[in-house]
């Protein structure tokens, strides 16, 4: 299947998934980049069954070395099932030597005293986009900067959404959504200049209060870094309801060959 301007970040193919253009990674375009990871990884949990119905509360990624673009394998293996709780382990694999591994805990429904969670009203239209809409991806994601971005280094806070699908005929579910904008953190509160310097992250965790609601999610990110080499992004994913859950990565810095 080809597309010139695809909408699709992967295609199911016989050995596993094909990455499409949108998969190309921001530093180097052989590997594949964080977000387009993120919601494979999500897309895979989300198609495997739980003996109860059970919400998702925990993904974590560790990238393991760059995944090459072109066809990963995937591997889904419960490490704990049972009624109460399913832990899955997710292990993606080019040519056979896995390049990530992801667990995801997923807790059984039911009722429980409700917490507070604080609202925030969605930005106005007219905003600017994510680093100045120059996202290989922009025409299948809108986004609303309300502060920071690539140029404005410090914290930041962006509005997401996407239209696109993980593959084709699969639209992105509201988890995939979460997973995926949860990469944004890097990029939305960066304080380095980008044209200098590389920060891909090596790993990514959310936690989740909840699925998120409705098409929009908002990201309040801010990096944290001591001049060794390496920094921590912290970001709170909010949606139109109130905040739902959080997201950290760890990045590693490298000076960008002139």
């Amino acid at each position: 299947m080809t597309d010139a301007v695809p909408t699709w970040f992967y295609e199911e193919v016989a050995a596993g998934f094909n990455s499409s253009r949108l998969a190309d990674g921001p530093w180097d375009r052989r590997h594949q980049n964080g977000v387009a990871l993120a919601g494979l990884v999500a897309h895979l949990v989300e198609r495997t069954a739980t003996p109860v119905p059970m919400t998702t509360t925990r993904l974590t990624l560790d990238i393991l070395r760059p995944t090459p673009t072109g066809v990963v394998t995937a591997r889904v293996t419960p490490l704990r099932e049972g009624r109460r709780l399913q832990l899955l382990e997710v292990v993606l694999l080019a040519e056979g030597t896995p390049t990530l591994r992801a667990t995801a805990l997923r807790v059984r429904e039911g009722d429980s005293p409700p917490g507070g969670a604080e609202v925030h009203a969605l930005a106005a239209e007219g905003l600017p986009a994510l680093n100045g809409g120059r996202s290989k991806f922009a025409h299948v994601v809108e986004t609303r900067l309300e502060s920071g971005g690539l140029e404005a280094p410090g914290p930041g806070v962006a509005w997401v959404r996407f239209f696109g699908e993980i593959v084709p005929g699969v639209p992105i579910s509201p988890f995939v959504q979460a997973a995926m904008a949860a990469d944004f953190g890097s990029g939305l509160a960066s304080i380095v200049d980008w044209r200098e310097w590389s920060f891909a992250n090596v790993d990514l965790a959310l936690h989740l209060a909840r699925m998120p609601q409705g098409p929009w999610l908002r990201i309040a990110a801010q990096t944290r870094a001591a001049g060794n080499g390496s920094g921590v992004v912290d970001a709170v994913l909010a949606d139109a309801a109130g905040e739902i859950g959080q997201a950290h990565q760890t990045l590693f810095y490298d000076r960008r060959a002139r």
